[in-house]
């Protein structure tokens, strides 16, 4: 019965690991109680209940663990660095919350990863949960579609009737919604679906039920509207081999080019009345907007934010080393934000380097570095993460320290002059000595 209870909540775990649209205060609590932070430490409790006395602490070793443990001493100099630079920061009461955050999601993300390994059905596992999680991603999406018909959008405080603010959504324009599912934000949504195609290409790549999961999770993606969201995607396509080996084939080039030719006909031949259209809708207007670089556009406010996290990660010798304090950022951003809490500089790279300092950014490119060269199969999720995170930063997201524990524990890349070496010194150690 135990083991029934903890695998459900492993799989809804997983499921609604960054769905921040369901909380579970009703919006009366002092902060948004995610179903992961109820989940993931039931998980934890019913293995210990389920475990016998002697063993409830052990932890079996396996290779895949083995393999994280470099995760682990890594992770841990992060969240050091991180811990130390909040005491000679500039605001220490939210940068000690902020890192209890931080902590709670990292240790609960790696221990998930712990289960994911140890299940017996690992494919089944994460089909269930990918399952899951994309029917309710659906049904928040035509929650999305209904509140936005009644004309109810979110605000930047979220404030108002529970119910309202649970499924309002944002928007390009006066007509185009971002429906971003089960996370307010649009461009997180893009990056969570990223990150359950990389587990099911993991370790679900040959279920009958991977092509279609993929195909609505590249739906899903286009549907938030995010520029960060679909290039993370893309990301991830663009680093597989088997996309480009899939792109060079005969039926697939043969769809591509009817596509075209069908699209670049129905344009020629109703070209005025889509122009009049897309004017009415005003919707080049808001395409250009979200894409473009100029004064007050999105884009701009992007690279103004990088700069001021250079310009305030060197402003002093203090700064370059510990930075200005984890979570911080608000009191040096007040004109981009205002009085919100959240603001940030936009770029998980630039934050650290700007809040935790030289030593932690180290840390965090060899977290996210040594998988490209170290683990086989984990360039894809590896690029994907890499490329989101330039303009947004996910180290409070539960799937981004799953993944990345995950990552880590694949396979070691085999390095053709280090097996010789390898390979020699086994060779010489059972050598006959001379006589």
């Amino acid at each position: 019965m135990l083991r029934k209870l903890q695998y459900v909540c492993l799989i809804g775990c997983i499921g609604l690991a960054d769905a921040d649209r369901i909380d579970l205060f009703a919006g009366r609590g002092p902060f948004t109680l995610t179903p992961f932070l109820v989940l993931a430490p039931l998980v934890f409790i019913l293995g210990l209940f389920r475990s016998e006395p002697s063993a409830m602490f052990r932890l079996s070793v396996t290779p895949e663990t083995r393999r994280q443990l470099p995760f682990v001493a890594a992770s841990s100099l992060f969240l050091l660095f991180t811990f130390f630079s909040i005491p000679i920061g500039l605001d220490p009461e939210r940068g000690l919350v902020a890192f209890c955050d931080l902590l709670l999601v990292a240790a609960l993300g790696y221990y998930i990863s712990l289960q994911v390994l140890n299940e017996a059905e690992q494919e089944k596992l994460i089909v269930r949960s990918v399952t899951f999680a994309l029917i309710a991603y659906a049904i928040f999406v035509v929650g999305e579609c209904i509140a936005w018909t009644h004309g109810i959008v979110m605000t930047a405080q979220r404030s108002g009737p529970w119910l309202e603010t649970t499924f309002a959504t944002s928007s390009i324009g006066p007509w185009i919604p971002t429906l971003s599912g089960t996370a307010y934000d649009a461009n997180r949504s893009g990056f969570v679906l990223t990150m359950y195609l990389a587990l099911i290409d993991r370790f679900a790549a040959k279920s009958r039920y991977t092509p279609a999961l993929r195909f609505a999770i590249a739906v899903l993606v286009f549907l938030t509207l995010s520029r960060s969201g679909v290039l993370c995607w893309l990301a991830y396509h663009v680093a597989s081999k088997q996309f480009w080996s899939r792109l060079v084939s005969r039926r697939v080039l043969t769809g591509l080019i009817a596509i075209l030719a069908l699209g670049l006909l129905l344009f020629v031949k109703y070209q005025q009345e889509l122009t009049a259209v897309a004017e009415a809708w005003e919707i080049s207007d808001a395409i250009s907007a979200k894409l473009s670089m100029d004064t007050g556009s999105s884009g701009e406010s992007h690279v103004l934010l990088i700069e001021r996290g250079l310009n305030t990660w060197l402003a002093s010798t203090k700064t370059v080393m510990t930075g200005i304090g984890y979570a911080a950022a608000p009191k040096v951003l007040a004109d981009f934000f205002g009085d919100d809490k959240r603001g940030n500089f936009h770029s998980l790279y630039i934050t650290t380097l700007a809040e935790m300092g030289l030593p932690a950014f180290i840390a965090l490119l060899f977290l996210l570095g040594y998988p490209i060269f170290g683990r086989r199969s984990s360039i894809c999720a590896i690029a994907a993460i890499l490329v989101f995170n330039l303009t947004y930063q996910t180290e409070t997201e539960p799937l981004f320290w799953l993944m990345l524990a995950l990552l880590w524990s694949y396979g070691r890349t085999n390095v053709p002059g280090l097996t010789v070496i390898l390979d020699t010194r086994r060779a010489s150690s059972f050598a006959v000595p001379k006589q």
